[in-house]
């Protein structure tokens, strides 16, 4: 991790601002029914048909993640969800993080669904993720406590937004601008994506995008500027039973 990988204590970077801030208010009720939520369902946008994998994998994988969950296949929805994760999807890593935490359908591992939600919680307006970590926090004993710590300090150089939202912001200027440039030359063109029943016109095709994109990979990177990244080649993984790095 070289000279920026120094450890830090989840709870005094993540947790002690959100645990007094609850502690101060009636917002420890809030806290404790959010814990019992239900997952992230989104699978009705544009993005969970299979070609617009190439533009938004992030919102591809956590879509299959939800569908395979659903068909009662948890080993290829948490596969399917780390691979999202990868892209930086929050609503993934909230998911496999309450799976874990909870023991629905995969084997429960605390720490680990510690770590995950931790993650998910890195937005400050992800309200929600952030009442269910704390009070998830607060649940756990200090053994389990330490060692989401020490999960966390390693995953969030692989996960935390400063490191995959470049990627995935890169990867899809660089597929949706085929498809601007296709507009231009031709303002009438339809759009066949895979996955939906009809073409679309090219404009409905690139708005029901940018919005998929606005909620989730379009948004200010902590500290405001994104480092360097390597992107590469578009690689469509969905039916292997675990997620390859592109």
């Amino acid at each position: 991790m070289g000279a920026g990988s120094r450890e830090e204590p989840m709870g005094a970077r993540t947790l002690l601002c959100l645990l007094s801030c609850i502690c101060a208010s009636a917002a420890v009720q809030v806290a404790g029914a959010q814990s019992r939520a239900g997952h992230f369902a989104d699978i009705e946008r544009i993005a969970c048909a299979a070609g617009a994998e190439r533009y938004l994998p992030g919102d591809y994988y956590f879509c299959a993640g939800n569908k395979a969950l659903q068909e009662g296949n948890p080993r290829k929805a948490r596969a399917m969800y780390e691979e999202s994760a990868r892209w930086g999807d929050k609503r993934a890593m909230f998911n496999l993080g309450l799976l874990l935490v909870r023991g629905d359908t995969l084997a429960r591992d605390e720490p680990l669904g510690l770590a995950w939600l931790a993650l998910s919680a890195e937005r400050k307006q992800d309200r929600m993720q952030r009442e269910v970590l704390a009070s998830r926090w607060r649940e756990a004993n200090s053994e389990v406590r330490d060692a989401a710590n020490a999960l966390w300090n390693r995953m969030k150089f692989e996960y935390a937004d400063r490191f995959v939202l470049p990627r995935a912001q890169q990867r899809y200027e660089r597929e949706s601008r085929q498809l601007r440039q296709e507009l231009l030359h031709d303002p009438l063109l339809r759009i066949q994506i895979s996955g939906i029943d009809r073409p679309m016109g090219g404009t409905q095709a690139v708005q029901l995008l940018d919005q998929a994109a606005a909620e989730t990979i379009l948004r200010p990177l902590p500290g405001g500027a994104p480092g360097e990244v390597t992107v590469g080649d578009p690689e469509t993984i969905r039916e292997q039973a675990g997620p390859t790095k592109p």
